[in-house]
């Protein structure tokens, strides 16, 4: 295909197109953030859990449950929009209509998730409301999901242009993480401080946030035009079962997702942790938050320039290899340290947090970009244009293993301690993240990314002039 049948997307379009990441991630991130900390809040809150805290047949508990339950739902409905996106033949293409359907019910499920039916008491009814939510919410988050991570292939004619891609998308999901993470509890705080009480506090504060993601979703969703930015392409002829059955028997595929499932096992458990890592372990209030927050966010942005630049000259799996042993090296040492969080160990903790910056950046911007180059080099070889078939095949078993993180933090805080008095269970986290990390790294090192870049290399690319840019 030649590079006159098809626009390159604009370099402010690029960022704008970022703004779907800063949606989506707003919204995911408050949930894991916030979610299970509303529900069962540490003992020092002195106001009653919304679910059971129990543990049932040995390990389940019903807010893990809950989130168990509503990913592999979500996993399992993820083929099945990807095909449809794939197979959709639309005057506005084959994304944008999945985009523009998704994003409005998708907010409207985060916001209900902070008003389960009976607020002052502890409730079933509340846990499958949780249920439910979440169930929704991940639907319409695959929704829009999957057609967006599509578009990075799609609208990437180049390696260089993929990178640029991933690290928009990368810089504007930490982005919202800085908001998530630093601007949320800031404002329930400051609710609190006028004299709202501690869960009326958060659902203003999750109203508040939602409606800044929702904005961003709907300007990434009308800043591209398919018959323009991407190529032109035929439905794949292939079903579901036997494109899910190709791509899985790709070995880089492979390598990537496993990889991936492992590094986001032990990042989403880590989000799930942050509250607790700042009220039990480092012993300080909620918007302590703030600082372990700004400053891993802070590392990860400075790092973002030298990952984009490193990745173009020496490949992306190094740099993704470098940021998962630091990710090892962090949590491990805050483990040990958290039996004595005192004096040097409490600033060493801190610091700590701060270095897990360049596994963020890492982590974000290159492992997408993977995929893009896995689905672009079959798209060029075959044909066949499947590109959100290659993150549904992604996602659905990696919705599930992040459910079994919370699951297993679930478990972790209800059988082993979640407060000052019996900090155990908090502690216990970080030590998983870490052994995470160790099975990560392997898989991420058997990835054969010479072999694919040299596959790419050997197509007709469209060559732009501005995709250094």
């Amino acid at each position: 295909m030649r590079s006159n049948e098809v626009q390159s997307l604009p370099i402010l379009n690029q960022w704008l197109w970022g703004f779907g990441s800063l949606g989506y991630a707003l919204l995911e991130r408050m949930l894991i953030l916030y979610v299970v900390f509303y529900y069962l809040p540490p003992a020092e809150y002195r106001v009653p859990d919304l679910v059971i805290d129990e543990v049932y047949l040995g390990f389940f508990t019903v807010i893990g449950l809950a989130l168990l339950l509503s990913r592999v739902v979500d996993g399992i409905a993820d083929p099945l929009i990807a095909t449809l996106s794939d197979r959709t033949k639309s005057r506005l293409g084959r994304r944008k209509p999945f985009m523009l359907v998704s994003a409005l019910p998708m907010s409207v499920a985060a916001v209900l998730l902070f008003f389960p039916p009976h607020m002052g008491e502890t409730s079933l009814i509340n846990g499958l409301w949780a249920m439910v939510m979440w169930f929704l919410f991940y639907i319409f988050f695959t929704g829009y999901l999957t057609p967006y991570f599509s578009l990075m292939s799609e609208l990437g004619h180049t390696n260089n242009i993929r990178i640029n891609l991933g690290t928009i998308h990368a810089l504007f999901a930490i982005i919202a993480m800085v908001v998530a993470m630093v601007g949320f509890p800031e404002v329930a705080s400051g609710l609190q401080d006028t004299g709202i009480e501690f869960r009326p506090a958060y659902q203003w504060s999750a109203l508040i946030f939602t409606g800044i993601a929702l904005v961003s979703l709907y300007i990434a969703t009308f800043t591209f035009d398919e018959k323009k930015h991407c190529l032109p392409a035929e439905a794949p002829k292939y079903g579901m079962w036997r494109s899910l059955k190709t791509i899985f028997a790709i070995r880089a595929f492979r390598s990537v997702l496993f990889g991936e499932l492992f590094i986001q096992f032990a990042i989403f458990m880590l989000n799930l942790g942050l509250v607790y890592y700042a009220v039990v372990i480092f012993r300080q209030e909620e918007d302590f938050l703030t600082i372990l927050g700004g400053l891993t966010v802070g590392v990860a942005i400075i790092s973002f320039p030298f990952v984009n630049k490193i990745a173009k000259r020496i490949g992306k799996r190094k740099p993704i290899l470098f940021g998962i042993f630091i990710m090892f090296i962090a949590c491990s040492l805050i483990f040990f340290l958290s039996f004595d969080m005192t004096g040097i160990a409490f600033y060493i903790g801190i610091a700590m947090f701060g270095l897990g910056g360049l596994t963020l950046s890492t982590n974000t911007i290159l492992t997408l970009p993977l995929y893009a180059d896995l689905a672009k080099e079959e798209s060029l070889r075959t044909g066949i244009k499947r590109e959100a078939m290659f993150y549904a095949a992604r996602n659905l078993p990696l919705k599930i293993i992040i459910a079994l993180s919370g699951v297993v933090f679930a478990f972790l805080i209800s059988a082993f301690g979640r407060d000052v008095a019996e900090p155990l269970g908090v502690q216990l986290s970080l030590l998983v993240i870490a052994i995470c990390s160790i099975f990560a790294f392997y898989c991420f090192s058997t990835y054969p990314e010479k072999e694919i870049q040299d596959k790419l290399a050997s197509y007709e690319e469209i060559d732009y002039d501005n995709d250094e840019k």
